[in-house]
């Protein structure tokens, strides 16, 4: 092999090694299964997940995403689910009154926590 040759594949394995490690870095609650319940001291981008009662649910006017609002003590929570994300599909199977299991990633709306979840089997009845 020439020199150059030489280099361009230690640059191919260098930035392989790269994408691998930020692969594992960046996505550790998938990989290890570290999702823990919501508590006071969750932070925003943490994992986390609900168990309660569906008080409502809605489609978006722009996007068709869905948004639940899920009875959590001390007080409800919202749930969005984007539409490429099983919007339709979980409006479909999950309705009003429904106990359900939710696994999402902590983010704040307009001041108020809710949960984006990322899969349609992140919602489920238990």
């Amino acid at each position: 092999m020439e020199k150059e040759e030489k280099i361009v594949v230690v640059l191919l394995v260098m930035a392989i090694l790269s994408l691998a490690v930020a692969y594992f870095t960046y996505l550790p609650g998938e990989l290890t299964g570290d999702i823990r319940p919501l508590a006071d001291s969750s932070g925003l981008g943490e994992k986390v997940f609900v168990e309660g009662t569906v008080l409502s649910k809605r489609i978006t006017y722009t996007g068709d995403h869905l948004i639940l609002e899920v009875d959590y003590s001390p007080q409800p929570i919202k749930v969005f689910i984007p539409n490429n994300r099983g919007a339709e599909e979980i409006n479909e199977k999950i309705s009003a009154n429904e106990q359900v299991h939710v696994t999402g990633i902590l983010d704040e709306y307009e001041g108020e926590l809710e949960i984006i979840v990322q899969k349609a089997k992140d919602v489920r009845t238990p």
